[in-house]
């Protein structure tokens, strides 16, 4: 118990800003100005919004944005998803936004984890691409803030979750309920 307790006081203390960097400076058909993630940092059973922006050089049509996660440097899972369900298509040149918002399933460790986020036109051809690097904390990290709130104790980001009732996230055909700190996975009723 007194173990549980001290790595999730240092999980919450030794938790990294959020860190990104193109990956590709030769890619010009985007170039990407800032990325966002709430909450920083991210919370193991919470859903995490990764926002990137940037200036995309011509018209899009359409297209997809490729993800891969990987744990202390291993790939864990990846993705890949329409452009179009990303942002609003077609895509003008000029300023844009890409919002990837991602559960973050309740089973998955605290650590160091990398993104990387892959944008292709509709042939195929990589347009851009950014690396994201940040920490995953536990839920007992949070601390209560106000009557029923909790966020991350390494930055103040609030989170969806509530003191003392459950905090419901719905991805993938399954619910998940976080309790106090522990996540159940039902499959959800149509």
């Amino acid at each position: 118990m007194l173990l549980a307790a001290a790595l999730a006081f240092l999980a919450g203390c030794t938790a990294d800003q959020m860190t990104w960097s193109p990956c590709d400076n030769e890619l010009t058909a985007f170039v990407p100005s800032s990325v966002t993630l709430t909450p920083d940092p991210p919370v193991i059973g919470s859903p995490a919004t990764f926002v990137i922006t940037g200036e995309i050089a011509n018209d899009l049509q359409g297209g997809s944005v490729d993800m891969t996660v990987s744990f202390s440097g291993l790939p864990i899972y990846s993705s890949s998803s329409d452009l179009c369900s990303k942002t609003t298509c077609p895509v003008p040149a000029g300023p844009i936004a890409l919002t990837l918002v991602e559960a973050l399933p309740p089973i998955a460790p605290p650590g160091d984890y990398g993104l990387q986020v892959v944008a292709r036109g509709s042939d195929g051809s990589e347009l851009a691409c950014v690396n994201v690097n940040f920490s995953l904390v536990l839920p007992s990290a949070v601390r209560a803030t106000g009557p029923g709130l909790v966020s991350s104790s390494g930055s103040g980001s609030s989170v969806a979750a509530a003191s003392g009732e459950a905090a419901e996230q719905r991805a993938g055909g399954k619910e998940w309920r976080l309790r106090g700190g522990s996540a159940v996975a039902r499959r959800r009723q149509a």
